[in-house]
């Protein structure tokens, strides 16, 4: 999260980034302001990055420590155990789905006593820690961040490349097309579709779903389905969309969906997890039932009747993301959060 870790650096005199060894160039700026150190656990038990990380803080005595992965979660909860000074231990929970206690990986990382406050990216990962016994003031939402950056290529220029008419109204995803991304709920509502003109459906994502594989293979979508495979910085290509649709089964804050808001597309979501908190159905575009084909089959349908409402939508959201979701405004929130968990301790 190099854009963030930049944002909150301005406003932190003594910052120590511990980030994989492959991303220390991405902070070298931050090097003159800070400590980069590489580092990364090899699991949830690892001696040795447990080690480092108990000298790392027995030396630089932080007051927050702010872990963004489970390994270096329960890295942090085993290396401050020795220390006679501990840091607040904050953590960043991106996944809206159950714990258990009975999971000694969970107890180890967002269950464990030690865990000072839990930094949320969305209400619905929230709720279930709560739901798990965690208490409900020690789970702060922190929406993820993303900065706008101006597409690489136009929308005819990415036509071009897809072999999509460049007058075409072009509906479609961004993801690794795993089930829990309901793709198949996706081209299921493309099949119902298939009578709307000058209408493509394009994927951008590996398949990894059976269900999708199977699907692409019939004769449903005549010569407008485009699978175009794994693309490097595919977020930065979601202008080409009119509308773009993420009809997840389960789901936190879809990146995915944060990316294409930015650049300007229409979004159509499933209310999986937080992307109903994101895009707030009739104002930022449209949110139906997960797991719900027909209803989704409509909504597309009533956008590519109302090219103004698409228009509309987009404008919106667009802004939306801008508001709520640009490192800067996430930085602050978080640095607020510091500041309260260092004052309860005073």
């Amino acid at each position: 999260m190099p854009d963030f870790v930049d944002a909150v650096s301005k406003h932190v005199e003594d910052l120590t980034i511990l980030t994989h060894p492959t991303l220390v160039s991405r902070h070298e700026l931050l090097a003159s302001r800070g400590q980069v150190i590489p580092f990364w656990p090899k699991s949830k038990v690892d001696p040795i990055a447990i080690r480092s990380l108990f000298r790392v803080l027995r030396d630089n005595k932080p007051d927050i420590l702010h872990a963004f992965s489970p390994r270096s979660l329960a890295t942090s909860v085993f290396a401050t155990m020795g220390l006679r000074q501990s840091p607040k231990i904050v953590s960043y929970r991106r996944i809206a789905h159950a714990l258990s206690w009975f999971d000694p990986g969970n107890y180890i990382t967002f269950l464990h006593p030690r865990i000072d406050l839990h930094c949320c990216e969305s209400d619905a990962c929230a709720e279930y820690l709560v739901e798990a016994g965690v208490p409900r003031d020690k789970c702060k939402t922190i929406y993820n961040c993303i900065r706008y950056q101006p597409p690489p290529f136009s929308k005819q220029q990415l036509c071009e490349r897809f072999n999509i008419p460049s007058d075409a109204f072009v509906v479609g995803t961004t993801a690794c097309i795993r089930l829990i991304k309901g793709i198949d709920i996706l081209l299921e509502a493309a099949a119902r579709c298939v009578d709307l003109p000058n209408v493509y459906w394009l994927l951008i994502g590996p398949v990894e779903d059976a269900r999708v594989a199977k699907l692409i293979r019939k004769p449903l979508f005549g010569n407008r389905l485009r699978m175009v495979g794994l693309i490097d910085n595919a977020g930065a290509l979601a202008n080409v969309f009119d509308i773009f649709v993420m009809p997840s089964r389960e789901e936190a804050l879809c990146q995915a969906l944060l990316e294409a808001m930015s650049q300007g597309a229409c979004p159509v979501v499933s209310d999986a997890g937080g992307m109903k908190e994101l895009v707030r159905s009739g104002i930022d575009g449209i949110v139906v039932p997960r797991e719900n084909s027909v209803l989704l089959a409509d909504a597309i349908r009533l956008l590519c009747a109302d090219r103004s409402l698409v228009n509309r939508y987009a404008c919106s959201a667009q802004k939306r993301i801008e508001a709520i979701c640009s490192p800067e405004n996430m930085a602050n929130r978080v640095l607020q959060m510091y500041s309260s968990l260092i004052a309860t301790e005073s």
